[in-house]
């Protein structure tokens, strides 16, 4: 099984009708002969998660992840209807976007509702209020809830973001880390990103995650810039979807 763990059924995906296209982000996703995907909401303040909910429902390739602004009324609630009446998967959290310290209080009820519903938490990661140090301290919350740290803590903290999955098991480290091209050259297509193949070295290929961030940048092209790392078969089946079945309990 090959699977993307991020990818955004925004406003880019939008028919004539202003209707959701889900088909056209799953052909994106056969590009790279992906079988599925988690496919999250447009990013903005009061997520349209329940219209995301009903763009995929039905549909066995598409994994939702509701994006949770825990600062926003009744965030918990938005957990049980992420779970309940939306079909969701998992949750997601964007600290930069929303503009909260992702390791303030008032997270940790959200974070401790995905785990007693058996969600996977996705968080942005970054500098500052979405530090790998402060993504470290939400996983020692939910010490047996998969945390998946996006960006693996790029531009500036991949260091940090290594040291804190080796504390914390429950962390993997997610690859939509192609914005940052630049650091290793100026074309997305050519690129070479070595700083993930440190990752891999230190951590192992189980705890590293493919995500594309897609529309941003097509999975295959995240793909075949990891492809040109040569991590060999074992580690690219499970970075490109082996450690997605096992996070999300699905058939490898």
């Amino acid at each position: 099984m090959r699977g993307d763990f991020e990818a955004y059924l925004n406003d880019e995906f939008r028919d004539e009708n202003g209707h959701l296209d889900l088909d056209g982000l799953l052909a994106l996703e056969d590009e790279a002969e992906m079988d599925v995907a988690v496919i999250m909401p447009n990013t903005q303040p009061n997520p349209p998660n329940a219209e995301l909910g009903a763009a995929i429902r039905g549909n066995p390739r598409a994994l939702g992840c509701a994006l949770v602004h825990p600062t926003e009324p009744e965030p918990v609630e938005q957990v049980r209807l992420a779970a309940e009446e939306w079909g969701m998967r998992g949750i997601k959290l964007m600290p930069a976007v929303h503009n909260y310290d992702v390791d303030d209080e008032i997270v940790r009820p959200v974070v401790e509702a995905a785990r007693a519903r058996g969600l996977i938490v996705s968080i942005h990661s970054g500098p500052n209020n979405c530090h790998p140090h402060r993504i470290g301290t939400v996983a020692g919350w939910v010490p047996g809830t998969p945390v998946i740290m996006d960006h693996m803590g790029f531009p500036d903290d991949l260091d940090a973001a290594i040291e804190v999955a080796k504390v914390h098991k429950n962390v993997s480290l997610g690859t939509t880390i192609l914005r940052f091209h630049r650091r290793w050259g100026t074309n997305p297509d050519t690129v070479v990103p070595v700083e993930v193949k440190k990752a891999v070295d230190v951590l192992g290929a189980e705890r590293i995650v493919f995500g594309s961030n897609l529309p941003e940048y097509r999975p295959t092209q995240v793909i075949n810039a990891l492809k040109r790392l040569e991590l060999g078969d074992d580690a690219e089946a499970l970075i490109f979807g082996g450690n997605l079945a096992r996070i999300y309990g699905l058939e490898a």
